[in-house]
Formats: C-alpha cells, structure tokens, sequence
C-alpha cells in the first residue's frame, strides 16, 4: 500500500535555501522569515489534479449555457481560461497529444516524444524503446523531488505511460534522496468514468497524490460512435454534460478535503477536438479537431482569459494553427506539463520543448484593453 512520502510537517521542516532550488520563477512565492507571503506572489501549491477530457472540442463548452455546464463554467467563471488553445502540430489524437501533454514536447522532430501510435502498444514498447532515449516527464520530475504522483485512465493504451515509468525502465533519481524508478506510484484503468472518478475521489480524499493526471474518454467514445454532432440532444452533447457532472465530483472533493482546500490547482484541457471529418478528428488541419479548451482553477488562479494576461509570451491564433517554429506562440496543451510543474513549485521537465520557461503565467495582472475572442477567433 501507498505510504506518503513527504507529509506537511515534513516538508515545511526543509530548509529554505534547499526550498529554493525547487521553485520555479513563474510559480514561486517570496517567503520572508516568519513564513508570510509577500504581496503580489504566489507560494507554491501541493496538490496539482490534472484533467484531460478526451475529444473535447471548445464549442461544445461555448453553445451550452452554465446552467447545461455548471462545472465547466465555474472553472471558466473563476479560473483563467482559454477556448482557443491548440494541439499538438502535428497530430490531433489521442496517445500522441495525451505524450505531449505529460513531457511537454511535440509529437515529431528531434525535440519530439516522436509516439504517433494511438492504439494499445505492442508488449515491451516504451516511450524510450520507441525515441531511441529515455523521455522523460511530469512524473520524473515530481517523484524524483520527493512527492507522489498518480495517473487514472479511461482507456487501455494509457498503459504505455505506466510501462514506460515503472521500476524497471523509470530513468534512475538522482536528486536527493532515491524514491526508486517507478515514476507513477498509482496507476488506475477503468473503463467507466463514473467507476474511475468514484475511485478517483475515494483515494484523493484518503490519501492525495501531489500530482494526479485523471483522464476522461467520454466526448471522445461518443464522437466516434454516433458523431462530434453539437446539436444539444445528441450524444456528443450528453457525453459532455456528463463529463461536467464529473467534474462537479472533482470541484466538490477539492473543497470539502481538509488537505486539498485551498491548497489546489486544477489544469484542464483535451488532447484534440472532433468532427472535422465526422466520426473522426486525425486531420490536423481542421480547426475543429485543433481548437481545445485550456483552464485553469484553484490556489493563486486570477480570474481571466489567458491570452489577456499572457499578452507578452503567448498570441491568440484566431482560427489559425500556428507551428512550433512560429514567432507568435498560441497556448497549447502540451503546456500543461510545466504549468503543473510551476504550480508545484518545481522546475521544467528535462529536454521539455513546450513552456520549458514555465512562463505561461495564471497569475494576476493588469486589466484593459485585452483582445478577447470565443472559440471561433471571433472578437467578443
């Protein structure tokens, strides 16, 4: 069984000198001697929970109202959010976006995860077997600073991810104290939603895992059985709706658990959107499996758009899918990895590609004369 470890007591008793290696700029707080905050910072938070809603294109939040989505427009409502982020360049579906998001690299190039494979791996396949090197990730970093991780999954392929950081081909720690290889120290596969949040909750509220990555299939099932169709009655609808009700599980968790209340951040985004051409979404060129949602929730959060206040590092794409190589960076949710991270207080995942300065702020800052645009690129 799970023991934690690295308890509060524990953690606050680490030396501040050491404290500081681990805290990313973007994220951290300057803590004077008697512990308080300065105005204007933000101390690291302890628990990250990271959610990936499978097939979820933006609109399909936008034309329903809060009263058809209550959770999903509370994190928009109070959280900083964007309806316009992007995939990855090259691929819009499922394992290679979900890699991205958990290494912060794009799909392709020598920068890359390069996994384009979206089904079940073969035996014995790794992320490392498959690039030719060790990749590492969000997991590397967290466990190897002393702090737990966990991934749950709606889907089997996901197992790549438990594989490729287990005991045996996890990279070695070697910062401070050895936590061991295995990266991910709870793995979970239920192939119901409602199964897997029932345990999702169940084991946060007993035991919370720093950093939790909870994977949601159900928009993306539905897409692909009857179609991404947004018309509100239809099953892609229904499937989100559903998902909004799960995320109410997850918002009420978080405020009724002694340890998580305020003391959160939420990241959710989606690893593509759908219907571009009808039971599918592989073109990545069609906006509506490259337009995604980006929010973010919880401890040190501004209510904003996300573009408003990352006016200096990031730029609205409108309708476009700019490349990595572009001058003008949209958000995308490969940036979710080391965004995690800077709440966290720790640094950047190794060889990472994508907010690798955790500049991606969620943080307060000036208000005025912000372009702000729906999932359309339309001016609002």
């Amino acid at each position: 069984m799970y023991q934690p470890r690295m308890t509060l007591l524990s953690a606050l008793m680490i030396p501040l000198f050491l404290l500081s290696l681990f805290i990313s700029p973007s994220a951290a707080a300057v803590i004077g001697s008697d512990g308080d905050e300065r105005a204007g910072f933000v101390a690291p938070t302890q628990y990250v929970i990271h959610i990936s809603v499978d097939g979820l294109r933006s609109d399909a939040v936008t034309r329903q109202s809060p009263d058809d989505l209550p959770n999903f427009y509370r994190l928009r409502n109070e959280g900083a959010y964007t309806d316009n982020a992007r995939t990855d360049f090259h691929y819009s579906n499922t394992l290679p976006n979900h890699t991205t998001q958990l290494t912060g690299r794009g799909v392709l190039g020598p920068n890359g995860h390069n996994w384009t494979t979206n089904s079940d791996p073969g035996p014995y396949r790794t992320l490392h077997s498959n690039k030719g090197e060790y990749v590492p990730s969000v997991f590397d970093v967290v466990h190897d600073h002393g702090l737990s991780t966990a991934l749950y999954t709606s889907k089997s392929k996901f197992v790549i991810f438990d594989r490729s950081y287990d005991e045996h081909n996890g990279a070695e720690d070697l910062i401070g104290v050895d936590n061991g290889r295995d990266k991910i120290d709870h793995f979970v596969y239920e192939k119901e939603t409602e199964d897997l949040v029932d345990r999702f909750v169940r084991e946060m509220a007993e035991h919370p895992w720093n950093y939790a990555f909870l994977h949601l299939r159900d928009p993306d099932h539905a897409g692909h059985v009857f179609d991404f169709d947004l018309g509100g009655t239809n099953a892609y609808m229904r499937a989100v709706r559903k998902v909004d009700r799960l995320l109410g599980r997850v918002l009420e968790l978080v405020e009724t658990s002694p340890e998580l209340a305020g003391n959160t951040v939420i990241v959710l985004t989606a690893d593509h959107g759908g219907g571009g051409n009808w039971h599918g979404h592989g073109d990545a060129d069609l906006p509506a499996n490259y337009t995604i949602p980006f929010y973010t929730w919880g401890r040190g959060v501004t209510p904003a758009e996300l573009y408003a206040i990352n006016f200096d590092g990031r730029v609205h794409p409108g309708l476009s899918r700019p490349s990595y190589d572009a001058d003008e960076a949209p958000i995308r949710n490969g940036d979710a990895a080391n965004l995690s991270l800077s709440h966290l207080g720790l640094p950047a995942i190794p060889g990472s590609m994508i907010n690798v300065a955790q500049d991606l702020s969620t943080g307060t800052m000036p208000t005025g004369g912000f372009y702000l645009a729906d999932a359309s690129g339309e001016a609002r």
